[in-house]
């Protein structure tokens, strides 16, 4: 079963995906997550396996190694997060870029697992 992708694009022209979606990406290999939010909040709380890059850190270079893979950014709530996937999509045109759509606060309401 293929099962339901929750996919949009935000007025920004940034791609969104939803927490159930990039959930089965990371659990499929398919997707690398890259937290933008500053230090102090990552090691508050993070979703596990997320690469902590702060927004003022965004580059290209800054990115962990994408091999194919879908690039996945989160921020607390979604913004700093289409920033990040603005800038990202000016510096890597051929990556799959998404914004993890309403942030940790999102994949946290979806019941998914937060480190704390």
């Amino acid at each position: 079963m293929l099962g339901f992708l929750n996919l949009g694009k935000t007025k920004a022209g940034i791609r969104t995906a939803d927490a159930a979606t990039v959930k089965r990406w990371l659990d499929s290999g398919d997707a690398i997550l890259v937290d933008v939010r500053e230090p102090g909040e990552h090691a508050s709380e993070s979703i596990e396996g997320a690469v902590l890059v702060p927004l003022a850190s965004v580059s290209a270079r800054s990115m962990p190694p994408l091999s194919g893979k879908k690039l996945v950014i989160h921020c607390q709530k979604g913004g700093r997060g289409e920033k990040a996937c603005a800038a990202l999509q000016e510096q890597l045109p051929s990556a799959e870029i998404y914004n993890l759509e309403g942030g940790i606060e999102s994949w946290a309401q979806a019941g998914l697992p937060i480190r704390r």
